[in-house]
């Protein structure tokens, strides 16, 4: 089995708008460099390649023009091309996906949208060169203490995003919180010294908040395993987390650069003793997997639109306030003439301990741990933001969570919002920040079944 890795400074000019929250924030300086850092895999014939980019998103526009790109120059077919995105809050408009209200006013320069995919190709490119005989392990571990559920039932019977403002109002967490580090050990063959690391945890990259462009903890954690180990490339994978931010409600900080830090000192102390005994494996079969599915996009009721058409045409209500952007998402839903999205999950194994899958959206973390149920692998390795933009994936009972918080209190609030700090909402469910309906998390599993069930394309 050959392995190689390439990355490639993706990192904007300063001034660009920094995408993430409602309000355009300018860049005005750069804390640490963007990366495109890529792992190309072959094995009798069979390549896979893995790249991780220091960016919010990417939507299949700009993922097809990578793989083209990539295509072209080393033949690793569109399917096996694996490009996931950390969701950096401190990072700049990556394409013209989203909803309108989260870049309405926003600056990125489109020579620098352009050039883009060719640095992403480029990091795959240099990785296919860099290829050489390896051996693989795998180990995880828990980190406690740095990932919490955000949202939160509070006393009048609702769940509701980063209840801050009203932390004497909390009854209890609202989900879970997948705490688990995964950790890949890729070794050169001849030497035996680590040639590259993947890491695997489940955390909004939102600590900051600042306008100095930064990676946020993956970067960090990067830069801190590289000090250790200085000839090692680190690929840094984000799991399932839709769900998860850094904020401790029984702790007063909220943002700040000494969260990402700390947050990477603790993941990298883990990481360092995992590398220690790490299982590795001995000439393990790879697989490639892919599939595609479709998940609907949600409906929007005649009364619903009805009642956000009033509330825009009225001006009653100030722009970023919560209920506008709502009723603004709302049009935005109803005008999409599909109903449904198409989708894809790829991803490759190795033997029968070792699996790395691509997902697409911000997944809640409940959907991500039953997902690692359905794998039947001892190391299981999920990456969200893969592929595509699509926004938010909640759970099922989040759904429902939802009906039972606008049955206590309709509508949304008229306050004037900053970001989705203590919003008065769920937000993750909001028409805003999910375009699925609240079957995305069956289809999704289903998928995932499918896969596994060798009912998707798989290569053996």
């Amino acid at each position: 089995m050959k392995v190689g890795f390439g990355k490639a400074v993706i990192t904007p000019p300063v001034g660009f708008s920094l995408v993430g929250y409602f309000n355009d924030r300018r860049s005005t300086g750069i804390r640490d460099e963007l990366y495109a850092i890529s792992c190309v895999i072959e094995d009798m014939g069979e390549i896979f390649a893995i790249t991780s980019v220091d960016l919010v998103w990417l939507d299949e526009q700009q993922v097809k023009r990578v793989r083209d790109t990539v295509n072209k120059e080393t033949g690793i077919p569109d399917s096996n091309i694996l490009i996931h995105a950390t969701h950096t809050h401190t990072g700049p408009i990556p394409d013209n996906s989203g909803r309108e209200i989260y870049k309405k006013g926003f600056y990125v320069e489109p020579s620098y949208l352009e050039l883009l995919p060719f640095y992403i190709a480029g990091s795959i490119k240099m990785a296919y060169e860099d290829m050489s005989e390896v051996d693989i392990g795998a180990g995880i571990d828990r980190v406690e203490g740095i990932a919490f559920n955000r949202r939160y039932l509070i006393k009048d019977g609702r769940v509701i995003t980063n209840p801050w403002d009203r932390v004497e109002d909390i009854v209890e967490v609202a989900g879970p919180v997948d705490d688990t580090l995964a950790v890949v050990k890729v070794e050169d063959k001849k030497t035996g010294k680590i040639k590259g690391i993947i890491l695997n945890f489940a955390l909004h990259p939102d600590t900051l908040g600042d306008t100095l462009i930064s990676a946020d903890w993956p970067g960090m954690l990067r830069a801190k395993i590289k000090e250790e180990f200085h000839n090692a490339d680190v690929l840094v994978l984000n799991g399932p987390s839709g769900d998860i931010n850094h904020i401790n409600p029984e702790d007063p900080g909220r943002r700040g650069v000494e969260m990402p830090l700390s947050i990477a000192e603790r993941l990298k102390e883990k990481t360092i003793s995992l590398l220690e005994y790490i299982d590795m494996m001995k000439n393990p079969s790879f697989r490639i997997y892919h599939k595609k599915f479709s998940v609907p996009i949600r409906k929007v009721s005649p009364e619903q639109l009805r009642e956000a058409k009033g509330i825009i045409r009225s001006k009653k209500l100030p722009s970023d306030s919560l209920q506008y952007m709502v009723s603004s998402a709302l049009l935005e839903i109803a005008k999409e003439r599909k109903r449904k999205k198409t989708l894809e999950i790829n991803g490759c194994s190795f033997g029968n301990k070792l699996i790395i899958l691509g997902l697409p959206g911000e997944i809640f973390t409940a959907i991500g741990m039953k997902i690692k149920e359905l794998l039947p692998f001892r190391y299981k390795v999920l990456a969200q933001n893969s592929n595509t933009h699509l926004g938010y994936v909640p759970s099922e009972e989040a759904f429902l969570q939802d009906e039972k918080n606008m049955e206590i209190r309709p509508g949304y609030g008229t306050q004037s919002l900053v970001e989705a700090i203590g919003i008065d909402c769920s937000y993750e469910t909001s028409p805003l920040a999910c375009s699925v309906d609240k079957t995305a998390a069956k289809v999704f599993l289903s998928a995932v079944k499918a896969l596994m069930g060798n009912k998707g394309r798989l290569k053996w």
